[in-house]
């Protein structure tokens, strides 16, 4: 005999239904991630920090995860193509970015398809790199006060070079020269290399680079280092003081690479992945491995990475509308 059932027990099954599916589905959800590869998308080209940081974890990250993990480059654009690209992921886990400070500076100056704080979670700050105020040997300073003392007798005939209008190193340079009270004239460059050879050709007074990079032109005395931009000197270059401990305290500015998941990213997965690569980041054979790279781990929660997105975005945006770089 077929049983029929009264309105309310059908309505009661399918709630039960309901719910049991989405009790499921959560579950599985929680139980396999991640049950297919992990995409770790770098906004830049080949051989910069961040994919180099990708390509080291991504083998040790495979392991823990128990799933393959690839590194996808994306660069262009000041990194806005391959970021824009994340931010449209699916918040599902699957895929990540590894990036620098320009995910806060690039917005700040430009218009771009995404925000930089809303549309992404983040997963933790990895490393934290110091930059070297550079300039030609003939330049007749040895210290960084002698220096300064140098681009003030200059005045707008002393320069500096950087790898764009509202790049990283650009903007660091603006804060440095409110700082000194200098004003030098600025000549972009397309890229960091031209950047470097205006200064070795002593056709510019000085550029901001980074350690690693600018390591074999101290070496070889094309370039002199006078500075390190943050508080902590770096251990590549040991004897070089940093800006603060010249004569001003307040400047205090690195490069730092971080990783992100798009908006919306279950914290339980931001968490594992959290986990996952500080423990791959906090041996002693990674932490020689990215000094090596001019680089120090510094690990930080979500929670604090996300303060310092804040706070960097915020602070390259007054410098930027200060300056009238807005739309260059």
């Amino acid at each position: 005999m077929k049983r029929i059932l009264s309105p309310t027990r059908v309505a009661l099954a399918a709630t039960l239904g309901v719910a049991g599916i989405g009790f499921l589905a959560g579950a599985r959800a929680g139980e396999v991630y991640p049950s297919r590869p992990v995409k770790i998308v770098v906004p830049y080209t080949p051989g910069t920090s961040p994919d180099t940081f990708s390509r080291l974890l991504s083998e040790k990250l495979a392991a823990r995860l128990g799933q393959s993990v690839v590194v996808e480059n994306k660069p262009g654009a000041s990194a806005a193509i391959g970021t824009a690209y994340v931010a449209k992921a699916a918040p599902d886990g699957y895929t990540i970015m590894m990036s620098l400070n320009t995910h806060v500076v690039t917005p700040a100056s430009r218009k771009t398809p995404y925000d930089p704080i809303k549309d992404f979670a983040p997963i933790g700050q990895i490393a934290s790199g110091q930059l070297a105020v550079l300039t030609h040997p003939a330049i007749p300073a040895k210290t960084f006060p002698e220096f300064v003392a140098y681009l003030k007798k200059m005045g707008e005939d002393a320069s500096y070079s950087s790898p764009g209008l509202g790049s990283t190193t650009h903007l660091f340079t603006l804060v440095l020269q409110d700082m000194l009270g200098t004003k030098m004239r600025h000549i972009p460059a397309n890229g960091m290399g031209p950047a470097a050879m205006d200064v070795m050709q002593n056709s510019s007074t000085m550029l901001i680079g980074s350690v690693e990079a600018s390591r074999a032109n101290i070496a070889s005395g094309k370039l002199k280092v006078l500075a390190q931009t943050g508080r902590m000197r770096s251990r590549l270059l040991p004897d070089v003081p940093s800006v603060a401990e010249s004569g001003y305290p307040d400047y205090d500015l690195t490069i730092w690479v971080g990783m992100y998941a798009p908006a919306g990213t279950p914290r339980s997965i931001v968490q594992r992945l959290h986990d996952e690569v500080g423990a791959i980041m906090d041996t002693p054979q990674m932490r020689e491995t990215v000094l090596e790279k001019g680089y120090d781990v510094v690990l930080t929660s979500p929670e604090a990475f996300g303060e310092l997105n804040r706070r960097e975005f915020a602070r390259w945006k007054d410098v930027v509308a200060r300056h009238g770089l807005q739309n260059e």
